[in-house]
């Protein structure tokens, strides 16, 4: 009969030879680890890592010292050899880098019965973490307390000081934004508050408008613009500045019998001293709802007058006399106060305008004055405009039979009705300063076939800003011979440096012939400066 060994001796033999093997690994680590750590050089640790920002780094007791170019701490402890420092140049290197990414677990596996028996022994002598079954959960690490950091210095940000975050999303590219230049104005003045004492008045009396602005650079120069009423009539103004203040005023009249109702700013116009501007408008939401007042009227008239009759004293004339056009028209409350109107040229090249006196009757009378070298032939009534007492207009234009039936027909010894040409435009400098107000001389070679230049003007336009471009107007003067005309274009200080270049030029001859050139046709191709 076979003899049975007993299980608990045979046990225990087997958990002794396990335990001796453990131990034997952990004395084996224990010694290797206390290899590695005596190969380290003495004055490294973990509390002597580079601080990457900005060059910085904190030793083991907590003062911070350079960095060298070399990314080494400029410590005035020698290396002892060379392959000493490259230990330390790969330690840093080692605790620099980024932990590599966790492998995937496996599922875990469930323990044996002897895995179960041999962990809690295992774990006694300290070989528990290292000799855990795979997929076993680590335990979670014990709380440590909080360690108190030496402060560190910070380093300068040059992106910071210029009010910038080049690297940041949506930045476009990582270079800085330039720097705003104090000695170049580009931005045109703004509004800061705008606003009518009273806001509400009765016709006949006045109310104020108080715009209260600001420029950056050059100071606000000018402000104005119109009044719409609540029929559409207009009246200008422009401001003028409160002394030692930001304050611009204009006094706004509000006629007898004015259109009750709510009155606002139609248009803005803001200029400042280098020559840049900005348009306003109260259609297009450019102006908030404080640049409006109230009217109340207790005979309120909201229409303009209306044109009855037009008849010329004479149909035929010739050029260089002078002609009369009558008018009647009737406004139902305030009355008719102003009539004007142009008459057109055959070849729709000239223009002459008049303006009307009321007459005894009732009639309005309007003296037509034609040039002595023209365009000869049939010239048209253009247009007739109204406007009342209150301020209310009226314009009547071709459409209406009246205006349209109105002709003359003008008979001359000299009939022009080309349109001068302008063959050169010459600038005396091609780059000014802007330090101080400069004069650029514009030369200009111009002609006509009959009748002669009667006057030039122009603009300069400068390089695009925040607020739009720059403008600059100019006139021309006969310099002794007729083709040759000279404009002084003032450069302002403090204009917006870069290319400038003349907008247009417009010719005027002595029939009303008048052509534009733009920037665009070949006379003013190279029509431009350097502002610096």
């Amino acid at each position: 009969m076979t003899r049975k060994i007993p299980f608990l001796p045979l046990f225990f033999a087997a958990l002794c030879a396990i335990l001796a093997v453990l131990i034997f690994i952990r004395v084996r680590e224990y010694g290797a680890s206390e290899a590695v750590a005596a190969d380290l050089p003495a004055t490294t640790s973990r509390a002597s890592i580079e601080d990457r920002n900005g060059g910085l780094v904190q030793d083991d007791r907590g003062t911070i010292v350079p960095v060298a170019n070399d990314g080494t701490a400029d410590a005035t402890e020698p290396a002892s050899s060379a392959a000493q420092s490259a230990r330390e140049q790969r330690y840093r290197e080692l605790l620099a880098a980024p932990p590599p990414p966790a492998a995937p677990q496996a599922p875990a596996e469930k323990p044996s019965l002897l895995q179960r028996l041999v962990s809690p022994i295992t774990n006694a002598f300290g070989g528990g973490a290292a000799n855990k079954p795979v997929g076993t959960p680590a335990p979670p690490p014990a709380a440590r307390p909080p360690q108190q950091r030496a402060p560190q210095a910070q380093p300068h940000d040059p992106q910071a000081s210029h009010g910038g975050r080049g690297n940041e999303p949506g930045n476009g590219s990582g270079s800085e934004q330039p720097e705003d230049d104090p000695t170049s104005d580009r931005t045109p003045p703004q509004i800061v508050t705008i606003e009518f004492q009273p806001p509400q008045v009765q016709d006949g009396s006045e109310t104020i408008l108080i715009v209260n602005a600001m420029d950056d650079k050059s100071g606000v120069r000018s402000i104005s613009g119109s009044i719409s009423s609540p029929s559409g009539g207009l009246q200008g103004f422009a401001c003028q500045r409160e002394p030692e203040t930001n304050r611009y005023l204009a006094r706004i009249a509000v006629p007898k019998d004015a259109a009750e109702g709510v009155w606002h700013v139609n248009y803005l116009t803001l200029s400042d001293n280098a020559s840049n501007s900005i348009n306003l408008s109260w259609a297009q939401g450019q102006l908030p709802s404080t640049a409006s007042f109230k009217v109340t009227s207790s005979r309120s008239d909201s229409s303009g007058p209306t044109l009855k009759a037009v008849w010329l004293d004479r149909i035929a004339m010739r050029a260089g006399e002078k002609n009369t056009l009558f008018i009647q028209a009737e406004d139902d409350k305030a009355g008719v106060n102003l009539i004007s109107g142009v008459f057109q040229s055959p070849s729709k090249h000239a223009r002459v305008g008049f303006g009307c006196r009321s007459g005894s009757s009732g009639t309005w009378e309007c003296e037509v004055s034609m040039p002595s070298c023209l365009d000869c032939g049939i010239w048209q009534l253009e247009t007739v405009q109204l406007q009342d007492k209150a301020n209310n207009m009226a314009t009547v234009r071709l459409e209406n039979q009246l205006v349209s039936a109105v002709k003359v027909d003008v008979t001359g010894a000299q009939c022009d009705n080309q349109q001068p040409v302008l063959t050169a435009v010459v600038l005396d400098k091609t780059a000014v300063s802007n330090a101080e107000p400069t004069t650029i001389a514009v030369t200009v070679q111009a002609s006509d076939d009959l009748c002669g230049v009667s006057n030039i003007s122009g603009q300069a336009l400068g390089p695009p800003g925040p607020g739009g471009q720059a403008r600059i107007f100019f006139s021309f003067s006969n310099a002794g011979d007729p083709s040759n005309w000279i404009g002084r274009l003032q450069v302002p200080r403090l204009a917006a440096k870069g290319m400038w270049s003349i907008a247009w030029i417009q010719v005027m001859d002595r029939g009303n012939n008048l052509r534009t050139y733009s920037a665009n046709e070949p006379a003013l191709a190279n029509a431009k400066f350097n502002v610096q």
